[in-house]
């Protein structure tokens, strides 16, 4: 009776860190290595290995032209945030790619993929 109380506690740990993703951090990350989060809206989300002055680059001030285009890729993720909330996944209109719109993205791409 023991045993299989604690096989059942297992099993259902097991399932919950399963299914419990978190994309703030590239999986398996190597010390020393720097990582940029890629999303494309017709791909699953990835993180790629860049180059790490890159982001000592990042930390310069900014032009003009670089705010507006972040503006314009905010924006964009808050219309493609909209699309998904209206077809009824639970996601927030932050114009960020947070867990929750890329889990979202997941599944849309995946329903999508089983249409064709």
């Amino acid at each position: 009776m023991k045993n299989a109380f604690l096989f059942t506690l297992l099993i259902t740990f097991a399932t919950i860190s399963a299914n419990a993703q978190n994309f703030d951090v590239p999986p398996n990350p190597e010390a020393g290595k720097c990582y940029e989060r890629c999303f494309d809206y017709n791909k699953k989300f990835e993180w790629k290995e860049i180059d790490c002055s890159k982001i000592k680059e990042q930390n310069t001030k900014m032009t003009t032209a670089q705010l507006s285009e972040i503006e314009e890729k905010k924006q964009k993720m808050q219309q493609y945030q909209q699309k998904l909330k209206a077809l009824g996944y639970e996601v927030e209109l932050t114009g960020i790619a947070d867990n929750k719109t890329i889990i979202a993205h997941h599944k849309y791409l995946k329903k999508q993929k089983k249409k064709k």
